[in-house]
C-alpha cells in the first residue's frame, strides 16, 4: 500500500491536472473532491489506480466514475445545502460521501450486500451522519416512500430513465445520470429537470463513455 502522503499527492494532482483544467469550477465539488480519501472506496489491492482518470470496477456490477466525469456531472446538477438526495445504485458509498458535506440528506439505495457493508462502514468511519442506507430492494425503482427529492442521482450509465424515478422528483428537482443507449459505445451526461407545473424536460451536458449500472442494461432484443 502506498504511503498516506502519496494518496495526498494523488488527490492534489486529481483537482490540479483533471478537474480545474477542464472545467469544473464549483467551488463546494472541489474541496469535496479534495478532502474525501478516494482511495477507501476502492479494494485495497488496486488503491494505487484510486486517482487516475478511469472507470474503476469494484466487483458486482458497481464503478468508481472518473473523476473528471463525476464532477462534471456534479457540477451540473448544482447540488444545494437544503438538497434531499437519492443516490441511485451508490455501490461503496464514494458518491454519496462526496455529497455528505453539500447536501442536507442523502437516501443511498443498493442491493449488493458486500457494497453495502464496505460503504456502512466508511461512513461511520468518516463520521458522515446525513446518508441512510436503503438495501434490498428493486433499485430501478427508486425509493418512493421518501420521495419527493430534489436531486436524484444515478451511479453508473442507463439505456433510458425509468418514469418511476422522474416521477419521485420534487417540483424545480433535478436529475442527473448518464445516458447509454443501447449498442452505443458512447454515453452522455443527462440533466433532467421538474418544473414547477409537473413537466419534465432534459438537456444532454457532454459525451462520457460510461459502463452500464448493472440493473439498468438496456433489455436484450432476439431477431429469429
Amino acid at each position: 500500500m502506498c504511503p498516506m502522503t502519496d494518496y495526498t499527492k494523488a488527490r492534489d494532482y486529481m483537482i490540479k491536472g483533471q478537474l480545474l483544467p477542464c472545467g469544473v469550477a464549483n467551488r463546494a465539488v472541489i474541496n469535496s473532491f479534495s478532502n474525501l480519501p478516494r482511495e477507501m472506496f476502492v479494494p485495497e489491492k488496486i488503491q494505487q489506480i484510486a486517482y487516475t482518470d478511469k472507470n474503476i470496477s469494484l466487483g458486482q456490477g458497481r464503478y468508481l466514475l472518473s473523476p473528471l466525469m463525476h464532477a462534471r456531472l456534479l457540477q451540473e446538477a448544482s447540488p444545494r445545502i437544503d438538497d434531499v438526495v437519492l443516490d441511485v445504485g451508490s455501490a461503496s458509498g464514494y458518491g454519496s460521501a462526496i455529497l455528505s458535506p453539500l447536501v442536507t440528506m442523502i437516501i443511498a439505495l443498493e442491493n449488493n450486500k458486500r457494497q453495502m457493508d464496505k460503504a456502512s462502514r466508511l461512513w461511520k468511519k468518516l463520521e458522515l451522519c446525513n446518508i441512510a442506507l436503503i438495501e434490498n430492494l428493486d433499485i430501478t425503482k427508486g425509493y418512493a416512500k421518501q420521495a419527493p427529492y430534489s436531486l436524484i442521482i444515478i451511479g453508473a450509465g442507463v439505456a433510458a430513465v425509468p418514469e418511476c424515478l422522474l416521477d419521485q422528483l420534487a417540483p424545480e428537482g433535478r436529475l442527473v445520470c448518464f445516458i447509454r443507449e443501447k449498442n452505443a459505445h458512447m454515453g452522455y451526461g443527462a440533466l433532467y429537470y421538474r418544473a414547477k407545473n409537473g413537466s419534465v424536460s432534459s438537456k444532454r451536458l457532454f459525451d462520457a463513455a460510461i459502463p452500464y449500472l448493472e440493473e439498468f442494461y438496456p433489455e436484450s432484443v432476439f431477431n429469429f
